[in-house]
């Protein structure tokens, strides 16, 4: 995956950190899994149409395909994370039901004292290693994020215990049940009306919420969620392309590499080839 000494590009493979940057107001979704933390404040988002108070020191993890934004935040509060191309977290054998969950399109949070060091002062030493581009220090902070997921997921796994009954989760917004049926039929033929319907709205009113929360039309969101898939069996099976590009949901193959081009620069072997 990365050997000592060598820099990937932060725009070609997607990996890199970022601080003090203020979540965009407006939604967007990217193809890496995120892992930040806020401090100076509680911070509002919206993952997937659902409105999640983030506490201050918290880590996050998310699939970036999970739309997100930022609601409301404190003044003081700052993020600070780490992006990382989802076929190398694929290669670290993370435990099955965390990796479920985050490609199911959740969101996971840290519980309390989930770790014996501060979550802020870890991911800024590895935005400063990062930014000073040391021989080794992609080695570094890629062998130190596999070990906090590793802590993330093992604490993910633990029943929590509370004092009293928690309160039932919201139901989940018109935006969240599209949002998981095209999870649960991307690979398929899809339209807008199918999903409208299943998300209890009209075609218009779910073409003004996806642009809304996503930055995107709900086709090329789609489109983009059947890229990604394409890649990531790309980087990690040996399937053939074909078989690939009929499992990741395109019917014709000169569309397939058209767009797959255009969003990597690669054709799908080259692309493979430079993965391996």
């Amino acid at each position: 995956m990365i050997k000592s000494g060598q820099w990937f590009d932060r725009q070609a493979s997607g990996f890199g950190s970022f601080c003090e940057v203020p979540y965009p107001p407006s939604g967007h979704t990217h193809d890496t899994i995120e892992i930040s933390v806020f401090e100076g404040g509680t911070v509002n988002i919206l993952y997937g149409g659902q409105p999640v108070k983030v506490p201050p020191r918290r880590l996050v993890a998310h699939w970036g395909m999970l739309p997100h934004q930022i609601l409301q935040r404190n003044a003081t509060a700052r993020v600070i994370g780490v992006h990382l191309p989802l076929p190398w977290v694929l290669e670290w054998t993370l435990p099955g039901h965390f990796l479920s969950r985050l490609l199911d399109l959740e969101y996971v949070i840290a519980p309390p004292s989930a770790a014996p060091a501060s979550d802020v002062a870890l991911l800024r030493d590895w935005h400063e290693l990062l930014r000073a581009r040391g021989p080794c220090a992609a080695e570094i902070v890629l062998l130190e994020v596999r070990a906090r997921l590793l802590r993330l997921a093992q604490c993910s796994a633990l029943p929590l215990h509370t004092p009293a009954p928690a309160a039932p989760p919201p139901p989940p917004s018109a935006f969240s049940r599209a949002l998981r049926f095209i999870i649960r039929n991307f690979r398929g033929p899809l339209g807008i009306r199918s999903i409208a319907a299943a998300a209890g709205l009209s075609p218009r009113h779910l073409t003004r919420i996806f642009a809304e929360y996503t930055g995107q039309t709900v086709n090329g969101y789609i489109t983009s969620l059947r890229l990604a898939h394409a890649r990531r069996l790309l980087s990690t099976t040996d399937r053939t392309i074909l078989d690939i590009l009929n499992d990741s949901g395109f019917s014709c193959a000169t569309q397939f590499y058209k767009l797959f081009r255009a969003q990597t620069g690669l054709s799908p072997r080259g692309y493979r080839r430079q993965a391996q």
